[in-house]
Parts: C-alpha cells; sequence; structure tokens
C-alpha cells in the first residue's frame, strides 16, 4: 500500500510538471529589426507614465493582421523603450500636443508567437502562445521576469493578446 501510494504521488507529480519548463524558452534578439520589421506605433507608453515606445512587427505578424485580423505562428513584435524626459522638478516634459517626449532608450522588449509555448503556464498566464523577453539596448537578453507582462496581456483575448493590434492593422 505504501508503494501504491509513493507510486501515485510520483504519478500526479508528473503530471502536473508542465511540459516545457518556463526558462526552456529563450527568445533570439530578431537582429536587424529597425530594417526588416516595420515599424507601426510611435507615442506614449500607457501603461508606464514615464515612458515612450517604439513598436515594430515582422513581416509574418503584418501579413497575418491584414490577411485575417489573426497573428500566426513567428510573429514577432520588438518594442522599444525609452524613459520620458523629465524637467527641473523631476516632472514629466510633455510636448506642445501633451506627448511625452522620448529620452534615453532604456530596453528592447519582444513578444513572439509560436504553438504550444502557452502549454507551460497556468490559466491566468496564458496569453496565446506569445512568449516575452527584455533585451538590453544592445541585444544582451537581461534575463528579466516577464510574469508581469503575462498577466498585463492575459485579458487581451479579443485583440491577440496585443494593446496595438489596430495600429499595426492600419499599416498600408
Amino acid at each position: 500500500m505504501k508503494q501504491l501510494a509513493m507510486t501515485t504521488a510520483l504519478m500526479v507529480g508528473v503530471a502536473a510538471t508542465p511540459l516545457i519548463a518556463a526558462d526552456d524558452i529563450a527568445l533570439d534578439f530578431p537582429e536587424g529589426y529597425k530594417e526588416n520589421f516595420t515599424l507601426y506605433f510611435t507615442g506614449d507608453r500607457f501603461l508606464e507614465d514615464e515612458q515612450t515606445i517604439k513598436i515594430y512587427a515582422n513581416d509574418i505578424a503584418l501579413g497575418g493582421v491584414q490577411s485575417d485580423g489573426k497573428l500566426p505562428d513567428g510573429s514577432v513584435l520588438v518594442a522599444e523603450l525609452y524613459a520620458a524626459l523629465k524637467d527641473s522638478d523631476g516632472e514629466v516634459l510633455e510636448s506642445q500636443i501633451g506627448r511625452r517626449v522620448s529620452g534615453d532608450f532604456k530596453a528592447i522588449a519582444v513578444m513572439e508567437r509560436r504553438t504550444g509555448w502557452d502549454d507551460q503556464y497556468p490559466d491566468e498566464l496564458k496569453v496565446g502562445d506569445w512568449e516575452f523577453e527584455v533585451f538590453s539596448t544592445s541585444g544582451e537578453n537581461l534575463g528579466k521576469d516577464t510574469t508581469a507582462c503575462r498577466e498585463c496581456h492575459h485579458p487581451l483575448t479579443d485583440t491577440e493578446f496585443m494593446f496595438s493590434i489596430e495600429h499595426l492593422a492600419a499599416v498600408k
């Protein structure tokens, strides 16, 4: 009976183990993205009131959203993150049109979509098979915990888990 209990516990433990450990998926830095991807959004990063953002999409993402509104496997989005400039009082500087002014280039966030990448996550962190990585401005993987990325994008089921799909779809 003791052996049966240990075997059952082992089987339950194995069944609960993700097929892919979260650390096993590491995105490659998309070299040449500025030349090979389409810049489709530049503006304030709305979730971070002291940053601005530029977002690029590869041809797979662009073609998918233009054909059927979906971003297929192999879609890659690259977001350059900039600190907003501040005035002498430490307040975020805004232009005459009420937009933040970009300052120092801080990091590069990458989203890539591949079938099965959500299998390793609990339901509350599933984001339509997207994976996230954060890189330095020179392309070095910073090894950041991207749980916050998943939590933020998780509710966006109607927009391919993106905040900017309307901007991407508007590219001609």
